[in-house]
């Protein structure tokens, strides 16, 4: 069991120190664990609330609405609202990048306690699997949404409410299509198709997370208003 555990958890940290080690300013430790330890406690009310839906919508009759609403929007709901909540208006998330950092430390924290969950049922090959596939997934969903989460900060800040809702719902629409996608092809079976995707999220989610580790600054910095200005 201990074995299995730690296969479970260790792409999961691994896959966070490397977004960590990315961060020019790197993150306070109890703020990210703290995030984490929120996102992993997030699989209570996602599971909950899936097993309603999965009584209206099981995936054998309606994959769709199975996968990309039951799953997907329930899932990346409850990983946002951890976001919301705790990290969106805290001190310590004041640059941009770090909406990328906190965005996957909660949505880790949600592949830890899932994984840990699948492999202690399944054994060694299921964990071996989803160390390259659901848990990279999880990651990768939680850049495109920690991608947005900062320009809506940017316009909290500059009571822009219009435009911050606009970024707080793309951070919200964009992971949800992905995370649909990819259940969805695992669902019917689509194998070439499901790691077409994961290669293709995984690498998106890289190229990323380096240009936002680059062109890192703060939230309270307005590149579109300096945009204009130069303009």
């Amino acid at each position: 069991m201990i074995e299995l555990t730690v296969l479970a958890l260790l792409p999961v940290f691994v896959i966070l120190l490397f977004v960590y080690l990315r961060d020019p300013d790197k993150e306070p430790l109890q703020t990210l664990f703290t995030a984490f330890f929120f996102g992993a406690l997030t699989i209570i009310p996602a599971a909950l609330w899936e097993n309603v839906l999965f009584e209206f919508f099981p995936a054998e009759e309606y994959p769709f609405i199975n996968n990309f609403f039951c799953v997907a929007l329930t899932e990346e709901v409850v990983k946002l609202s951890v976001i919301m909540l705790y990290i969106f208006r805290h001190k310590d998330f004041d640059d941009t990048f770090d909406g990328i950092v906190y965005a996957v430390a909660v949505s880790l924290g949600f592949a830890a306690s899932e994984n840990v969950i699948y492999t202690l049922e399944s054994g060694l090959s299921t964990g071996v699997l989803r160390a390259f596939t659901s848990v990279p997934g999880h990651a990768a969903f939680a850049v495109f949404m920690g991608y947005f989460i900062p320009r809506a900060k940017t316009n909290h800040f500059y009571m822009r409410k219009t435009k911050r809702n606009k970024y707080i719902l793309l951070s919200l629409v964009l992971p949800v299509i992905v995370h649909g996608l990819y259940d969805y092809l695992l669902t019917v079976k689509e194998t070439g198709l499901f790691f077409a995707l994961i290669a293709a999220i995984d690498i998106t989610a890289i190229i990323i997370i380096n240009k936002a580790s680059k062109n890192d600054r703060s939230v309270m910095i307005d590149t579109e208003d300096i945009q204009k200005l130069e303009e």
